[in-house]
């Protein structure tokens, strides 16, 4: 295992990145938007971009062509041509001549039907005067190293200078405030910052934070902010083992029916491993605190299966902000997590 890593850390110092993460903004519908990766030879042999594989016909890559030698620099432009709305991120391939294995990027953005016009549209969120663009934040398919930005929109809805200030920030999120006061009527944001090499804990980390409305302003559910992050192993070594599990799920849309007058209702997702490596599920949980999981193992044999028994209990719907999911954490290097959305009416 060592030799593996060494040669992996020797090789993966050819190209240097100045960013493996590029947040290329929000864009309109069907206006693309394109991410560029800027890099370096930090190698003595010549530098040659063989592939960029985007794994989607969504995106178009266009890269420096010519090798490249020691210290020179390049670039490598992804343009998403923005055809579905929403959020967008996803992990780029890129092959060199420096090994078969291939240097991961991602591209992140956000796309826009451009018709939100109301206030009440465009900060649905009110802590009294103060308004919200939204009062729930998710950093997804954290890798250790990662340090990820999200944005909450803040309009000053008041008859006064409004300073805005977070409370009970945990050790691996920092904020900036931009700017640091807001007129009445005026608008700006809050950047908040995940730093993954504090984040305590593999798999899911869930935290509250709240926005004071005043100096000395106290914690209440007006005022929270829910926070989430799923931390991803680190699997890049297991991918040249020879024995490798094949984590397989059922379904990723558990549909479990209507509670109506019911406290509770359950529902079945199968777990499998087609690997010939041992299937190790790390971690197991739900992001709200009305769902609950049990399964009788989480360590499958090749050709295993399991039952996962997910249940929604209606005396807890309501306590958290999360939408109703399943996160699980495995062993497998091409699946290391996966969520269950659950489905179910009132």
């Amino acid at each position: 295992m060592l030799g593996i890593v060494s040669s992996l850390g020797a090789w993966a110092q050819r190209i240097s990145f100045d960013k493996n993460t590029v947040n290329a903004g929000t864009t309109l519908w069907k206006k693309p938007i394109t991410a560029v990766f800027k890099f370096t030879n930090k190698d003595r042999e010549p530098l040659i971009i063989k592939e960029v594989d985007a794994g989607c016909g969504c995106l178009t890559p266009q890269w420096t062509q010519r090798a490249l030698p020691k210290g020179a620099d390049g670039e490598i432009r992804i343009t998403y041509d923005a055809q579905i709305l929403g959020h967008f991120d996803r992990y780029i391939d890129v092959y060199t001549n420096a090994s078969d294995k291939p240097v991961r990027i991602r591209m992140k953005a956000l796309v826009s039907n451009g018709t939100k016009k109301t206030l009440e549209e465009m900060f649905p969120y009110a802590v009294d005067d103060i308004l919200l663009s939204t009062n729930n934040l998710e950093f997804t398919d954290i890798n250790s190293g990662d340090s990820t930005t999200v944005e909450i929109e803040v309009l000053n809805n008041s008859q006064t200078v409004y300073t805005p200030t977070l409370m009970h920030l945990p050790s691996y999120l920092t904020a900036e405030y931009k700017p640091a006061m807001l007129a009445r009527g005026r608008r700006g944001k809050i950047e908040l910052t995940l730093h993954s090499e504090k984040l305590p804990d593999l798999g899911l980390n869930q935290t509250s934070i709240y926005l004071a409305r005043f100096s000395g302003d106290k914690v209440s559910s007006n005022n929270e902010i829910a926070i989430s992050a799923v931390k991803l192993p680190d699997l890049q070594y297991a991918e040249g083992f020879a024995k490798k599990p094949d984590f397989r799920l059922s379904t990723t849309e558990l549909n479990i029916g209507k509670l109506g007058k019911k406290t509770k209702l359950k529902g079945v997702v199968k777990i499998s491993n087609k690997g010939n490596g041992v299937l190790k599920l790390n971690k197991i949980q739900a992001f709200n605190q009305a769902i609950s999981i049990s399964l009788p193992k989480t360590e499958l044999q090749p050709n295993e299966e399991v039952r996962m028994i997910v249940t929604v209990d209606a005396r807890f719907l309501g306590m958290s902000k999360a939408q109703p999911r399943v996160l699980i954490i495995t062993n497998d290097p091409n699946r290391p997590k996966e969520v269950v959305n659950v489905h179910f009416e009132k």
